[in-house]
């Protein structure tokens, strides 16, 4: 799991003038780091043959 340091997400907070309680800041942590994670996988898609829509189906299509 990508992890978040504690003072990146109060920069990133305090840069979106939040300031949220420290069990608040917690469990933004871990959405931040499911959200990276996620990321991640759809970075490393392989979509060279692919068009790219505006569509998405988590189970996939059946490739020919």
């Amino acid at each position: 799991m990508a992890k978040v340091t504690d003072e990146t997400l109060r920069a990133l907070l305090e840069r979106a003038e939040l300031s949220p309680s420290p069990a608040d800041v917690e469990r933004i942590k871990r959405l931040y780091e499911q959200f990276l994670d996620r990321l991640k996988l759809l970075h490393a898609a392989d979509l060279d043959r692919d068009e790219v829509a505006g569509h998405f189906s988590p189970g996939g299509e059946a490739q020919p």
